[in-house]
């Protein structure tokens, strides 16, 4: 199932955190279904950066330098704004940045969510409010038996990043239970991770250090070969977005692959070495580990009732974030394979 242009067509939608790679490509989709498009972010990019790749910042409507953690300027936004939609993305996202700076880490994923929902508590035109968070809000015992999280498992976290996720699912059924629960908002929070396609260059993030390593001619260093995690291209997860907010529907939500068997980070390196025979990578074992062994998604919930199903599989999925790492370094038309990608899949 895929959005409908009927529903989206000149909805005003605000996205904070819209300067990332999966608010760029949020951004993108929304402007080819028509929608007015505010953006709030703070100044950081990566380098390079896909917003300013695609000009993302001619293509929307406006554009905020805003932290989400100064409450009072972000409420004033909000009611300039007076959106119809919402999505929050908004975060510090990266679990080795998060253990090198953990009061950053909990203040911006727990406090700019809290202030993101209070900010939107009186907004009079607003109808979805969908907070995203992610896959390692569960908690996880690094069990070496496969597991697969549902919306109903524990929350918990075992670093600065997965907790202060956990603490913000915590903070938004609050919100939702006690400020929104006699409101026409339906209110929502999204899990995803290991959200992959072209135009990501976070730092310790698998499949942008693949493409540095090849770029730069340097061997890549490998920390969890064996780790299971639910890879999934950014277009599956926005189509998961995008039905979650064109529905009635509110609470947690889980996107990922739909998984027959689950995909190693060996396995990632293979496939994509198949491609790309000269990358080379060599395994360091960490003094300790900090991140989940084994980390998967029950998307049963997201496939029966909002009826959304993952398009590409992990080998359409590697193939086509592939083409756009190639055709990027290799100074080809950016803009028009981006786009292309979005037309292909959403059939727009």
């Amino acid at each position: 199932m895929r959005p409908t242009k009927k529903y989206w067509k000149n909805k005003k939608i605000l996205i904070t955190g819209h300067t990332g790679f999966m608010g760029s490509w949020l951004c993108l989709v929304l402007k080819l279904y028509g929608c007015k498009i505010y953006g709030i972010s703070n100044k950081e990019y990566t380098k390079p950066s896909l917003f300013k790749i695609m000009k993302i910042d001619k293509l929307i409507f406006k554009h905020f330098v805003i932290d989400i953690n100064d409450f009072k300027k972000l409420k004033n936004i909000f009611k300039i704004i007076e959106p119809d939609i919402i999505f929050h993305l908004a975060a510090q996202p990266l679990v080795k940045y998060s253990i090198l700076n953990p009061i950053e880490t909990f203040k911006t994923n727990v406090i700019g969510t809290v202030n993101v929902c209070e900010a939107s508590r009186n907004l009079k035109k607003l109808s979805k409010l969908i907070l995203i968070t992610t896959d390692k809000c569960y908690k996880n015992s690094n069990s070496k038996k496969i597991k697969f999280f549902n919306e109903s498992s524990e929350l918990g976290g075992g670093d600065p990043y997965s907790s202060s996720k956990a603490c913000a699912e915590i903070a938004i059924h609050a919100y939702q239970n006690i400020f929104f629960k006699n409101k026409k908002v339906k209110i929502s929070s999204a899990r995803a991770g290991n959200i992959i396609g072209g135009g990501d260059w976070a730092k310790d993030r698998l499949v942008p250090d693949i493409y540095r390593s090849l770029h730069s001619k340097k061997f890549l260093k490998i920390r969890y070969p064996n780790a299971t995690r639910p890879w999934q291209h950014v277009l599956d997860v926005i189509n998961g977005y995008l039905l979650l907010a064109q529905s009635n529907y509110s609470g947690a939500w889980n996107f990922g692959p739909s998984l027959k068997k689950t995909f190693k980070v060996k396995d990632i390196l293979l496939n994509i070495k198949r491609r790309n025979p000269k990358l080379i990578w060599k395994i360091l074992k960490p003094k300790e580990v900090q991140e989940s062994i084994n980390l998967n998604l029950d998307i049963k919930k997201a496939k029966n009732i909002l009826k959304w199903q993952p398009k590409w599989k992990i080998k359409k999925t590697l193939e086509e974030t592939n083409k756009w790492y190639e055709n990027f370094y290799n100074k080809k038309n950016i803009n028009y394979l981006t786009i292309k990608q979005i037309k292909d899949f959403f059939k727009l």
